[in-house]
């Protein structure tokens, strides 16, 4: 692959040269002017709603009032304007207006990278793949599934003969409340129990309570653990089924892989899996082993509160061919058992598809429960029933929130990303662009990225440099912003970030000065601001998040009193929390520069 190389634009960062010389102005101003000269809101909206509209309508309208000036607009249509009605431009149009009658600068939030699920929905190949690497398999008569395409064919089917399962994944082997064949679990008795009354398949389910005190011990949690050998670069699903009556601590209910070497490398990273109050529900995390011979798989929760949650059925099953990635940065292999042969689609086998790949519930979204790819055997191949091959293929995985993340090195992403932002410039006129690169969870392994030879760091360094650039393409003069979180090394541009094969440290170096860094690193504020600061950035601080007092402002407001870059504050809420909206607007109005 061709390695798109970063060119310099003197011509945009002269011209942002003169359009942030006003931020800076204002950033640095006489003393008593006021600290936050620009006070921001987030709105995550959908404009193709009519009552979504309504609603941002009036978040304008009361913004205004509370002293806000810009809006930063998060819609998820916003990274599929190919495919919305026409009368979604006829509400952004009545937003717009609304906007521009307040004096309020709407700001389109654009390139989701990191959270890419609309990007994905434009072709869900162009997912990051993590390798399966020669997973066996074994030919044989094909089966009916499929139809009568099959009839009389041959197939490749995954020999699981060598996989290892879950030992008494069903609980029905038990001593007292101790389940056999588990490595460890939490206070038998006391916190876990063998419940003989509530059940989903057999005799016998597991009863977890964890508000009960289990004497002389410092953990909180609770849980069932079982280590398990595993195929190192194989593709696993690891599932239960769960119930729960009035489960205060749910969102600390997690179906967990763990490493087993030391230091374990966490493989899952699944949330809010399961309600306060429910009844028997199915729960699946999909996971690949990478470099892992034995995995721990833990099931349960993470602290103590009131509650109850049953687990029953636990399984563990290796992944044949499930939302398989096709692309050129994700090849397909397939060889004999001994390496020496290879085949391919056009001798060997029909092309190998999963139907249902990013497609479920709609585009952009996927899921593991499903059959997956067929390796159906063309009658010209050389392959005969008794074979036995190899298969090496790439898969997404899943993080926190259904979020999957896009390749950073595929070309196919830059066009979709040029598209999202002449769509939107054509839409907008914006006077800035926000970019979404954030909370970046997998990258560095499909082929694409390693035939780079760069560290994630610099992958990323380079697509926020392409980034700025396609803005600056569209719109010479925008003003361009981007979160804080990717670029910032006491946040997440760390080493062993969740999923990221290699180091993300460098990730700033892909940043022009000119670029406003959003900052929403509240834990080591002053430490984030001093870094941005330091390299020349003006910065947006991003607080509030969903608190319930001004104690945030407070907090952001004490470290930034030596930034100077400070151009602004946004009260940020991810769950349209709008309470405090004018005690925030107040705030920021009576803040000062000392």
């Amino acid at each position: 692959m061709t390695v798109r190389r970063a060119r310099s634009v003197p011509s945009f960062i002269l011209v942002a040269t003169l359009v942030f010389s006003g931020i800076a102005a204002a950033a640095g101003g006489e003393a008593d002017s006021p600290r936050y000269p620009e006070r921001w809101v987030y709105c995550s909206a959908n404009l193709q709603v009519d009552p979504s509209v309504k609603n941002v309508i009036a978040l304008i309208e009361r913004a205004k009032a509370d002293g806000y000036t810009t809006m930063l607009l998060a819609d998820y249509k916003l990274q599929v304007l190919h495919r919305v009605p026409d009368y979604y431009f006829s509400n952004v149009e009545k937003v717009k207006a609304a906007a521009a009658k307040a004096g309020i600068e709407l700001v389109p939030s654009v390139f989701p990278i990191g959270y890419s699920n609309g990007l994905l929905a434009h072709d869900p190949n162009l997912a990051e793949g993590l390798p399966v690497v020669d997973q066996p398999y074994i030919v044989r008569q094909a089966s009916a599934r499929g139809g009568s395409q099959g009839e009389g064919r041959l197939e490749a089917i995954l020999d699981a003969s060598g996989s290892t399962r879950l030992r008494n994944g069903r609980l029905e082997q038990v001593q007292g409340d101790r389940f056999a064949g588990f490595t460890f679990q939490d206070d038998p008795g006391i916190t876990t129990h063998a419940d003989r009354t509530v059940v989903h398949g057999g005799r016998v389910a597991c009863r977890i309570e964890p508000g009960v005190k289990a004497p002389n011990r410092e953990s909180t949690n609770v849980r069932l653990m079982q280590r398990i050998v595993v195929r190192p670069m194989t593709a696993y699903r690891f599932s239960c089924w769960a119930r729960t009556r009035d489960l205060a601590r749910a969102d600390d209910f997690r179906v967990l892989a763990l490493g087993a070497s030391q230091p374990g490398r966490q493989l899952t990273f699944q949330e809010g899996l399961i309600e306060r109050t429910q009844d028997w529900k199915r729960i699946e995390v999909v996971f690949n082993s990478l470099d892992q011979k034995e995995v721990n798989l833990y099931a349960g929760i993470w602290g103590e509160g009131p509650g109850t949650l049953w687990l029953d059925d636990l399984e563990l099953t290796e992944l044949p061919l499930v939302n398989i990635l096709r692309r050129a940065g994700c090849p397909l292999l397939i060889r004999s058992a001994d390496g020496r042969t290879v085949y391919d689609e056009k001798n060997d086998f029909e092309r190998v598809v999963d139907p249902k790949l990013g497609a479920v519930p709609w585009g952009g979204e996927y899921e593991f429960n499903h059959p997956g790819a067929r390796l159906v055997v063309r009658r010209s191949s050389r392959l005969r029933p008794g074979d036995r091959i190899l298969v090496s293929w790439y898969h997404p995985v899943i993080t926190v929130g259904g979020q999957v993340m896009c390749c950073l090195s595929e070309p196919r992403v830059e066009e979709i990303l040029r598209d999202q932002a002449r769509r939107v410039e054509a839409l907008f006129h914006p006077r800035s662009y926000f970019m979404s690169h954030d909370e970046i969870r997998v990258a560095n392994w499909c082929k694409a990225c390693q035939d780079r030879k760069m560290t994630p760091g610099a992958l990323l360094a380079d697509n926020v440099r392409l980034c700025t650039r396609i803005i600056a393409s569209v719109n010479p003069r925008a003003r361009v912003f981007v979160w804080s979180d990717m670029f910032d090394p006491h946040h997440n541009a760390v080493d062993s970030y969740y999923l990221v094969n290699g180091s993300l440290k460098g990730s700033w170096e892909g940043l022009s000065r000119p670029v406003v860094i959003a900052n929403w690193n509240g834990g080591k504020a002053r430490e984030s601001l001093t870094f941005f600061d330091r390299r020349g950035h003006h910065q947006l601080i991003a607080g509030y998040y969903d608190v319930d007092d001004l104690s945030n402002f407070q907090s952001w407001d004490a470290a930034a009193r030596d930034t100077r870059g400070v151009m602004g504050f946004m009260y940020t809420t991810w769950g349209n929390r709008y309470g405090l909206l004018e005690a925030y607007g107040k705030a920021l109005e009576s803040a000062r520069r000392p």
